[in-house]
């Protein structure tokens, strides 16, 4: 018997979501709770993706792994084609970009050009890609669906910035500014895309050193939990959020 709630019967792609600890599991768990069928994405981590799978099975919904690596062209349709036929399903109803990737640069000069491209790829075009693919099966306001939801993760790194993530604050910069945009386009179809753009998260990729000038400019000075991320991912899936 399918789990019921308000995201029931839709589905929903999570991308990066193969670290049971991380973003990505939670807001596929958020989605989950409220009945949704997830597809995990992972780019290596297959033994992680496995893990959360089960987790999402036992919760009572459907849910499937898909490999595709978010720095290749043809990112996009292979998850979205693997939805379609994993779920047997003609409808994406929730595309979550947050696969996302960072790096440490002490300097501007120190920079390669390898690093931007990578940076770049998996955290501006890979969402673009997913969208781009997904759109032809993403509902509009049919009123037995509801309209499509695009939720991005960006990060306050993107606004504020930081002298070592000069690259990364810059793709989550243009990861906002592509969103905006496409939610002029899209509006019209009821689909509605959102930002939610965390600060320091305590994930495995979290780092203290960067966290330091971060909670500076904190009214709370802790890490966010990804149990929280989640929960705004999950408001903006759902009906509450409705354009």
């Amino acid at each position: 018997m399918s789990k019921q709630g308000q995201l029931s019967g839709k589905t929903a792609i999570v991308t990066g979501s193969s670290k049971p600890n991380g973003i990505g599991a939670a807001i596929a768990v958020a989605l989950a709770e409220q009945g949704a069928n997830i597809v995990v994405h992972y780019a290596k981590s297959e033994q992680g993706a496995t893990e959360v799978v089960k987790t999402l099975q036992g919760m009572g919904v459907k849910a499937v792994a898909i490999q595709a690596d978010a720095a290749s062209a043809d990112f996009g349709i292979k998850l979205v084609q693997g939805t379609l036929e994993a779920f047997g399903t003609s409808a994406i109803d929730i595309i979550v970009n947050n696969a996302g990737i960072s790096h440490i640069h002490p300097g501007i000069a120190d920079v390669p050009l390898s690093a931007w491209d990578e940076i770049f790829h998996t955290n501006v075009r890979a969402p673009f890609l997913l969208i781009q693919a997904a759109l032809p099966y993403m509902p509009t306001t049919d009123p037995t669906r509801g309209g499509g939801r695009i939720i991005n993760i960006g990060s306050i790194i993107g606004k504020m910035g930081h002298k070592v993530f000069t690259v990364y604050g810059a793709s989550k910069g243009a990861l906002t500014s592509m969103s905006v945009s496409m939610a002029e386009e899209l509006g019209s179809r009821g689909i509605t895309i959102n930002v939610v753009a965390p600060g320091p998260i305590d994930t495995d990729m979290s780092e203290s050193t960067v966290n330091e000038k971060l909670f500076r400019n904190m009214h709370i000075k802790r890490e966010g939990k990804p149990r929280e991320v989640a929960g705004a991912v999950a408001w903006l899936a759902g009906p509450g959020a409705g354009s």
